[in-house]
């Protein structure tokens, strides 16, 4: 039929998305063919897939998002009146041609005015012969088909499970050369492919859209709760005490819910299908520096990627210790300063940049400590970090860490280990209580090496982890700092005395 010569009901009905969607027939978990009425998680990914930006949505188990992204594609591949391009690809051969069977659903039950001819329908494509629009079902083994055509749209489903998801990424981003990436996908490990595009995201390293869906939304993750006897255990309570610390709750009928879950699959397997935020979808690996237990009373601070962050105010009288990672400038490791607040232990400013020459990186240095009150810096003298020690020298800068010997700083693999060591026993013992989620994600990304000894970063990550190293330098340099004790106002006395009691997760802090 004539697109031109549609009614106008229908008309209008095309130009809806949502309303377009809602009209569309797909096969429920009960084996019924019923109309798709989108949820409120659905509502709010067709909020952000309009942005016509790359998107990735982080989700528990079985909420819809596949089949409504291959709704909102089908939408545009039908209304575009030009020939769009479309690809799907999924973790395997048999997820992506289920996807692909939803849009041949779409399809067959549409009404007849809407049924466009097709000029190629078989088991991998469809092309309409008005438009010229056409999708396909590729393996994620032979993406070079996507290499074959320009794409205007790739959905990339479960991509976190996919064995080469990192090649099949890349190879979407050529193809479509500045056209819309979408990807939805559960958590698989700690740093897989889609965690390290969140990370960028948050960086601002990455043009993307990120939003996460938490089973607590779900409207169908609940049950009865049983007549008789249904009392929380330990364990329960706590996890209702977490939640309420990230500003969340969860009601008896999602508590029952959860039990059963657990109790088919166990803790951590429900923890990673069904997390309640992106920390808790990533929560640290066996090979983890910085371990769940060691984090998990950390306040976390919000904020947006930025050189330079402020969190607490220089305050007349007060001392700061500050540690400074140098790199080169040139686009690979970032220079770092960390400020850190002798009396609470809180990280008072950050400053980060891998543009930064060594000559102006050592200028900003002398800025941190004059407007921290002339605070003590532990600069490391070897690699770069000797340049900056001489320009601020040359500076007439002298408010310089040293040790015993009045030597500078020297990072080995001997006072790496150590620096880390002392900076992990500080954040698990809850002397350093607060980061932002910047500090955040790099801490999580430690990794201990083959041998089990020394902490690095992945290679493949977007960043390396230097504002810890800038972080652990300083509570190196604050230990060369001395306040009056006397003088120590009564609520720093009394957060002292609880740091030395036993630990009790999540009942004061959230992480």
């Amino acid at each position: 039929m004539d697109r031109s010569l549609l009614p106008q009901e229908i008309k209008a009905i095309f130009k809806d998305g949502l309303r377009f969607i809602s009209h569309l027939k797909i096969v429920n978990k009960q084996g019924k063919l019923v109309r798709l009425i989108p949820t409120d998680e659905q509502v709010t990914m067709f909020q952000y897939l309009e942005h016509d930006i790359d998107v990735v949505f982080g989700k528990p188990r079985q909420i819809g998002s596949s089949t409504f992204i291959a709704a909102y594609l089908f939408w545009k591949w039908l209304s575009s009146g030009t020939p769009i391009n479309v690809a799907i690809l999924s973790k395997d051969w048999d997820s992506t041609t289920h996807i692909f069977s939803m849009w041949k659903t779409f399809y067959q039950n549409l009404p007849e005015p809407l049924q466009f001819p097709l000029e190629i329908d078989n088991h991998k494509q469809m092309k309409l012969r008005d438009s010229g629009a056409i999708v396909r079902a590729i393996s994620s083994k032979k993406t070079g088909a996507l290499r074959s055509y320009t794409q205007n749209y790739v959905h990339l489903s479960e991509l976190a499970f996919t064995d080469n998801a990192e090649e099949v990424k890349s190879t979407a981003y050529a193809a479509l050369n500045g056209n819309q990436l979408i990807i939805e996908s559960t958590a698989n490990y700690f740093n897989d492919v889609v965690h390290q595009s969140i990370m960028k995201s948050q960086r601002g390293e990455a043009k993307l859209n990120y939003t996460f869906f938490s089973w607590l939304d779900h409207k169908e993750y609940k049950t009865e709760i049983p007549t008789e006897g249904f009392q929380l255990t330990a364990e329960e309570i706590e996890y209702r005490v977490r939640l309420s610390n990230k500003g969340m709750s969860a009601t008896l009928e999602q508590m029952a819910w959860r039990r059963t879950q657990i109790e088919k699959h166990g803790l951590a397997k429900f923890q990673r299908e069904f997390p309640v935020d992106l920390e808790e979808a990533y929560a640290q690996q066996g090979n983890s520096y910085f371990t769940a237990d060691d984090l998990i009373n950390l306040v976390i601070l919000k904020v947006d990627n930025a050189e330079h962050l402020t969190h607490l105010a220089t305050e007349p009288g007060e001392v700061y210790a500050i540690g400074c990672d140098v790199a080169s400038g040139r686009g690979g490791d970032y220079s770092t300063i960390v400020v850190l607040h002798k009396r609470s232990m809180s990280i008072a400013a950050t400053y980060h940049s891998n543009t930064i020459g060594t000559e102006m990186f050592a200028r900003i240095i002398q800025e941190y400590s004059t407007r921290y009150n002339n605070a003590l810096v532990l600069v490391e003298s070897n690699n770069w970090g000797l340049p900056v020690l001489n320009e601020l020298r040359h500076l007439g800068f002298m408010k310089f860490w040293k040790d015993d010997k009045g030597n500078d700083w020297t990072t080995s693999s001997k006072t790496k280990l150590t620096m880390f060591e002392e900076l992990r026993s500080a954040i698990s013992q809850g002397i350093i209580t607060e980061m932002d989620n910047i500090m955040l994600g790099e801490i999580r990304s430690y990794v201990l090496d083959s041998k089990g000894l020394a902490p690095h970063v992945p290679a493949n990550l977007p960043h390396h982890g230097d504002l810890i190293i800038g972080l652990a330098l300083a509570y190196q340099c604050q230990k060369k700092v001395r306040i009056d004790t006397a003088m120590l106002p009564n609520w720093i006395k009394k957060q002292k005395a609880s740091r030395m009691k036993s630990k009790s997760p999540g009942m004061n802090r959230r992480y």
